[in-house]
């Protein structure tokens, strides 16, 4: 037997991201409605009793995108070592600026106070402390607020139509 990259902590997350992402989506009789699979499949995929059964990829897209829940997809990409960017599109007004800069400066600000607080009673962040105060979905969608912020910066590189030459905003 080959030794997996995967742990069972791992895969224990993925199945409890899949059963929040099932919640947004209205639970599992709803969620089957937006899928190839039913109700009983739906229930295997986010069940710890069933360690083997994990949601398809074309099962989980579907039920992000019909959710509007990256949950799931955001988890596999730290597990990858990586983090879930979503691409907004891009927005060529000045009125984005303002909401958007807020998302990243109060996203931020949720990430940074969980690390204070982690840090605040023996100057180190353990590993319960970091699953406790989901610390690394906290700076996932930090992370995250920028890239939308750096999509607009790029936007008004870009300039209208893709000409190069800068818009106003």
């Amino acid at each position: 037997m080959s030794c997996r990259p995967t742990t069972e902590q791992d895969r224990a997350a993925i199945k409890a991201a899949f059963r929040r992402l099932l919640r947004d989506a209205g639970g599992q009789t709803e969620a089957a409605g937006a899928t190839r699979v039913g109700q009983q499949a739906l229930s295997r995929y986010g069940s710890p009793h069933h360690a083997s059964d994990h949601v398809p990829a074309d099962v989980l897209m579907d039920l992000t995108m019909d959710a509007d829940n990256a949950e799931v997809v955001r988890t596999l990409c730290r597990m990858a070592g990586g983090v879930f960017v979503p691409l907004l599109p891009a927005r060529r007004d000045a009125a984005c600026w303002p909401m958007q800069l807020g998302a990243m400066v109060r996203s931020g600000a949720e990430a940074a106070e969980s690390i204070c607080k982690a840090l605040s009673d023996d100057g180190r962040i353990s590993l319960e402390e970091i699953q406790d105060l989901d610390i690394r979905a906290k700076l996932s969608v930090a992370i995250e607020a920028l890239a939308v912020l750096d999509g607009h910066a790029q936007a008004v590189e870009t300039g209208p139509e893709g000409t190069g030459r800068a818009a106003d905003g």
